[in-house]
């Protein structure tokens, strides 16, 4: 869950002056506090040290000139590009592997991103690398290094430890379904992301990219907000410590961060991906989702990532014939004839001369738009939170054979252990003690679902549009409870250099779409740079 602007925050009219309301002042305030927190100097007794041990005669016999060559190559290649060049010969899955992990043994202790390394990932480049050269070809991902949120379930000898402490030593008993996935497509697992412990559903007082376990994640663009909760793999794919990365999301976890470090996310319809075995805050909203520098990488990743899962009743979606439009690259369109909801809202200074140039590039592809007025609707979020966690992470704990078993036992050990909890751990608490009934909990959920998709589905069609075009995360309230798709792409840089993204907002299983849609406009913005470190 993502630390965010009140959903109540009055709008903003179109061309109006960039100049912030008191709600907008209330969140420059938060956003403060954040980049204060996540660039002090701080001391993390709990961290756990990145093992480089199995890498380092590897690493050491690196060529200069072959690291310059994959630099240029990673930076501005997709997926699909990268895996032209491997089959073309220019590189291979090892030598791509020991970049990432070269690049994190020197940019990680700046910027938190990683958590623990897999140990086993050149091995697995190697022997990936020799299927290559015998004809056999796994999927899309086939010798692609990645990363993962550490909240979704490796099995040995990777942790899954939410960035807690007390869950330090936890190996789960499988992987995640959509770990799986990943592998079985080919994918090399660099290792797995720092997040903000409990994916921020630990303390009303919590800094995004914070963990007991990693310390703070920070923005490679500079001194600004990292986001949360999936922090620590934004951060990591910002930096090209990785070709892409799986996060997750249940209001605004994927979509914040990538907007803070100028990366194209999707928020998927709820039910494409599966939920097996990532630790969770609430079935009613959470999803797994991808983080890439490009659009078309997006694509490639909802190709494997989207499937039905039989653990997961939810992913029935899956097997719309929809869902499969995914395994089509995005190629660029017209959106002439298009009419795109422009909603009235800003959150900080800088978003309305981005959001200007979006709206300049949609009406050069072609699109109308059409200002729409920020919703107002009544979504009571925080029980279903509360109740969600402590049921579903109950259940995590035990089903996995974790060090400990219930929700209580983890205060219990923060209660005992400071510095497991410096920024206290209230919301945990309150989730424990959550009175709400599981009758009530499915009516509240239920209710929510049924607001969130009314407030979208009328501010479409009351306007007669097709879509909508926000800044960042400002819709996540109607989103997360909806399951709408969003889709954040980089939309400039405010006069800091600080990055500012711009979601896409579509209806239940409009996913693919607002790839193309997202391929579209970001080949005309071209707006994303790296960060330079």
């Amino acid at each position: 869950m993502s630390q965010q602007s009140s959903p109540s925050a009055p709008a903003a009219q179109a061309g109006q002056a960039d100049k912030p309301s008191s709600p907008k002042r209330d969140w420059e305030s938060f956003v403060a506090r954040q980049v204060q927190e996540q660039t002090a100097r701080h001391e993390y007794p709990l961290r756990r040290k990145l093992d480089f041990s199995p890498f380092e005669e590897a690493l050491a016999r690196l060529e200069p000139s072959l690291l310059e060559r994959l630099e240029a190559l990673t930076q501005s290649s997709s997926i699909p590009e990268l895996q032209a060049a491997l089959q073309r010969g220019e590189t291979s899955s090892e030598q791509l592997t020991l970049f990432y992990l070269g690049r994190i043994r020197r940019y990680n202790d700046r910027l938190g991103a990683y958590l623990e390394l897999n140990p086993l990932a050149l091995e697995q480049a190697r022997a990936l690398d020799l299927e290559r050269r015998q004809g056999r070809l796994r999927g899309p991902l086939h010798g692609i290094p990645l990363s993962l949120k550490d909240n979704i379930a490796t099995a040995t000898p990777m942790h899954t430890t939410a960035g807690a402490a007390a869950l330090r030593e936890a190996v789960a008993d499988r992987d995640a379904f959509v770990a799986r996935r990943l592998l079985e497509a080919g994918a090399v697992i660099l290792g797995k992301n720092n997040l903000s412990e409990w994916a921020n559903f630990m303390t009303s007082t919590s800094v995004n990219g914070f963990s007991a376990l990693g310390g703070h994640t920070r923005n490679p663009y500079g001194p600004f907000d990292v986001g949360g909760s999936s922090s620590g793999t934004a951060a990591a794919v910002a930096a090209n410590l990785a070709v892409a990365g799986v996060g997750s999301e249940t209001s605004g976890s994927l979509v914040y961060p990538a907007a803070q470090n100028s990366l194209f996310t999707l928020k998927p319809t709820l039910g494409l991906v599966s939920r097996d075995r990532i630790i969770p805050i609430t079935d009613a909203q959470d999803t797994a989702g991808p983080l890439a520098k490009n659009a078309a990488d997006l694509a490639v990743l909802m190709s494997v990532l989207a499937a039905h899962d039989p653990n997961d009743p939810l992913t029935q979606r899956a097997l719309h014939p929809r869902a499969g439009e995914f395994a089509k690259a995005p190629a660029p369109l017209s959106l002439r004839g298009v009419r795109v909801g422009w909603v009235q809202h800003v959150q900080r200074e800088g978003d309305v001369p981005v959001l200007e140039r979006v709206a300049r590039a949609l009406g050069e592809l072609g699109a109308e738009l059409v200002p729409v007025p920020f919703p107002e609707a009544k979504i009571e979020m925080l029980p279903v939170l509360r109740y969600g966690l402590r049921q579903g992470v109950n259940a995590y704990l035990e089903a996995t054979g974790a060090p400990v078993r219930s929700l209580e036992q983890v205060i219990a050990f923060n209660a005992h252990n400071p510095a497991a909890a410096p920024y206290g751990q209230d919301l945990l608490q309150a989730s424990q003690a959550e009175p709400m009934s599981a009758e009530d909990y499915r009516a509240l959920v239920e209710h929510n679902r049924r607001t969130g998709m009314a407030t979208l589905r009328d501010l479409m069609s009351q306007n007669g549009v097709s879509l909508l075009v926000t800044v960042s995360n400002s819709l996540s309230l109607y989103t997360s409870t909806s399951g709408f798709p969003v889709l954040n792409l980089p939309a400039g840089y405010r006069d800091s250099g600080e990055p500012v993204g711009v979601s896409l907002v579509g209806d239940l299983l409009e996913d693919a779409h607002l790839i193309s849609l997202a391929q579209a406009i970001s080949e005309r913005l071209n707006a994303r740079r790296p960060p330079r470190l």
